[in-house]
């Protein structure tokens, strides 16, 4: 599945997505990552099922506007205490499918707003 045509200057920039593999600038990606505008990191969370806010530390510490996490094939949402958390420090967070999180964060970025998204490959 193609994206969208690269049209900021940053080279986080998600380039394509299928068969559990993110392609971003030149590199490939097989395993969870969080990324934002300047930096990509290997996310070490096993199960989102089992999501909590230790395992969005690292993005919370970025201060974005929003948090997108993808969570592979399947939606999952999770309870409503996490979510309250995030949003009471003033932080829009939305969870999709991988596929949609990494177009959304496309979109976002090219508009220049401040996200971070966490992805499930």
């Amino acid at each position: 599945m193609k994206l969208t045509h690269q049209q900021n200057q940053s080279d986080i920039f998600i380039k394509n997505y299928e068969d559990s593999i993110l392609f971003i600038g030149d590199k490939k990606y097989n395993y969870n990552i969080i990324l934002s505008e300047k930096k990509i990191n290997k996310w070490n969370i096993q199960n989102i099922e089992k999501i909590k806010i230790i395992d969005i530390e690292l993005m919370l510490s970025y201060d974005p506007e929003i948090i997108i996490i993808g969570t592979g094939e399947k939606q999952y949402i999770p309870s409503t205490d996490f979510i309250n958390y995030v949003q009471q420090k003033k932080i829009g967070i939305e969870f999709m499918i991988t596929e949609s999180a990494c177009k959304t964060f496309n979109i976002l970025l090219s508009e220049g707003r401040k996200v971070i998204s966490g992805l499930i490959v």
